[in-house]
């Protein structure tokens, strides 16, 4: 059975639905944190794992590079050499090369190297002289300064040391670190596995997004939107499955998700209403919740659930609410069990654009568009925030945060935004030209 590292947290799991309700947002924060461990490693091409996080740490087991190499395309010589030249021009002959790949030569006292960038220098020779300073007369070279002991000279080690580390674990591999890794002989890495995900969307009114919805029917956005947000919080969808409204067959479903998977996203039958079954059917075979409820607007009938050593997270069905559950509080998860050590949503200080009314008794997630201004950051609140509409959450890139309360915040407030598009954030708008 897949592991996820949950079992230490145990504790946090209750064992109805009932005895799991409503949490605050941070409490619910709390207990899939408490869950949220990277998964086992694995070893992987380093070739094929940018953007993976590191398993390992990783140590040099020499100098990075071992010997003295030229820094500049010219010749090659010992500087004791060039003493004279501070008085009159020196003649010095050449008497070999040496370029990238060469092995390495030996340098004669009183001659020069004909050497290319990354060449490694002569034994004896310990700087080097720009072809563009010099005077070249036949098979000698004419100087006219002369030079200081490792001018021009990439030293031994210059990169790193050995003993040196050079990754450790919960870094994750970008295109420079992979080439830092392979710099030291690296051609496998040992990363954290990615969290296999099952995404179940329940109801008789979904349909597939190829299909022509009839009255009543609407197309399965929930799946596309949960699968793309996966595989970016670097998860791996392992199956989609579209289930009826029968306990029965939700149970099922749940069941093999559970045991193939790392995780299990549902969609839909969430609440509390006669078909709502997830719920229901999730207890009847077993699992543990931590929350069947969360002071949270738009996502309040969202649950988080543990059964043996895979975790259950269950979304509300309308595509908002949905949204805001999964990218609020289940993509963090994802990313720590992908062993990202920083998962959680980055929160900066924005001024609002727009107005909004925080909610008695609980968080309220607003989408919102945000830029940077000439002041700072601006929020600009989208029109509609109802939870069944898809079109907003496409919109937006940030969530403006409303903590509890009775209070108002208008145009210009100082407010905490979520933000979970960051490359759409526009820094180069201004207060007088801010995207629409």
């Amino acid at each position: 059975m897949p592991g996820t590292g949950a079992a230490h947290a145990e504790a946090i799991f209750e064992n109805t639905p009932a005895a799991a309700a409503l949490r605050s947002l941070d409490a619910a924060r709390r207990a899939i944190g408490s869950a949220s461990r990277p998964l086992a490693g694995e070893s992987i091409a380093l070739t094929g794992a940018v953007g993976r996080f590191l398993a390992r740490t990783y140590v040099a087991q020499a100098d990075l590079v071992p010997y003295a190499r030229a820094a500049m395309d010219g010749y090659a010589l010992r500087a004791a050499d060039t003493l004279a030249a501070e008085v009159s021009p020196l003649l010095m002959p050449l008497s070999g090369s040496a370029y990238a790949g060469d092995p390495r030569a030996s340098l004669e006292p009183g001659y020069a190297f004909t050497i290319a960038t990354g060449g490694a220098l002569p034994a004896g020779a310990d700087a080097v002289v720009p072809w563009e300073v010099v005077d070249v007369r036949g098979d000698a070279i004419v100087l006219r300064v002369p030079l200081k002991s490792g001018a021009h000279v990439f030293r031994p080690g210059d990169d790193a040391r050995s003993g040196d580390i050079i990754a450790r674990p919960g870094e994750a591999i970008t295109p420079g670190r992979a080439a830092l890794l392979a710099a030291i002989g690296v051609s496998h890495v040992d990363v954290y596995r990615r969290p296999r995900v099952t995404i179940i969307s329940t109801g008789n009114e979904v349909v597939d997004p190829t299909a022509e919805p009839a009255v009543g029917q609407i197309r399965d956005s929930n799946a596309a939107m949960l699968a793309a947000h996966i595989r970016r919080d670097g998860g791996t969808v392992t199956a989609v499955v579209r289930v009826r409204d029968t306990e029965t067959a939700v149970a099922a479903a749940l069941h093999d998700a559970l045991r193939a998977s790392d995780l299990v996203i549902t969609t839909g039958g969430a609440s509390a209403g006669e078909r709502d079954y997830v719920k229901r059917a999730a207890a009847s075979i077993g699992a543990a919740f931590a929350f069947s409820s969360i002071a949270l607007r738009p996502a309040k009938p969202t649950g988080f659930a543990r059964r043996g050593g895979a975790l259950l997270a269950i979304l509300p069905g309308n595509p908002a609410a949905a949204f805001v559950a999964y990218t609020a509080l289940f993509g963090p998860l994802v990313r720590a069990l992908a062993g990202d050590p920083h998962p959680a949503l980055p929160s900066v200080q924005t001024r609002l654009q727009g107005s909004l009314h925080s909610k008695p008794g609980r968080h309220f997630y607003a989408f919102a568009r945000v830029h940077h201004g000439r002041d700072g950051f601006v929020a600009s609140v989208l029109a509609n925030q109802c939870s069944s509409l898809v079109r907003t959450s496409a919109d937006a890139n940030a969530f403006v945060v409303v903590p509890p309360g009775n209070g108002r915040y208008d145009d210009g407030a100082l407010i905490e935004a979520e933000i979970f598009d960051w490359a759409s954030v526009d820094f180069r708008a201004t207060d007088h030209a801010r995207p629409q």
